[in-house]
């Protein structure tokens, strides 16, 4: 199957936090300025160059426009960048720092970086705080990995 567009969707972590711009940053709240936030579109489309049976995606905020990537500074850090997601899915190139492993966890979804294994998006328990990026998964304490992703209607 080709894909005309990208897939729309709303994603939440598994404490209900929604994932939404701000001042160019991606983050994860539940209310904002006293009103409840309802989270931003993320579009998604497969990354076709790399093994399918991974669920190799790229992520895209404002209408596809701009693509999450993973870059490094002192250690892997999430960055948003100007790249269209179709542009990508179209290409050839693997991308791998565009791509995120999705991994279905049940209900929920872990998004790992392809460029960086064992990094996967997180959040932190706190609201209006940006999206990150973590090798240690399974501190639960700290960083909240699963998501819901729930189709935009």
């Amino acid at each position: 199957m080709v894909l005309s567009k990208a897939l729309c969707y709303r994603i939440r972590d598994v404490k209900t936090k929604v994932i939404y711009m701000q001042n160019n940053k991606l983050l994860a709240g539940r209310m904002q300025a006293g009103k409840i936030v309802e989270g931003d579109e993320i579009s998604i489309v497969p990354n076709r160059s790399l093994d399918a049976k991974r669920s190799p995606v790229f992520l895209g905020i404002e209408g596809g426009s701009q693509c999450l990537s993973v870059g490094m500074d002192q250690q892997p850090i999430l960055q948003i960048e100007h790249k269209n997601i179709m542009d990508l899915y179209r290409s050839k190139e693997e991308s791998k720092n565009f791509t995120f492993y999705m991994w279905d966890t049940g209900l929920a979804s872990r998004l790992e970086s392809a460029i960086y294994p064992g990094w996967f998006l997180c959040t932190v328990h706190q609201d209006n705080q940006p999206i990150i990026l973590t090798n240690h998964p399974e501190d639960s304490e700290s960083v909240i990995v699963d998501f819901y992703l729930h189709k935009c209607v």
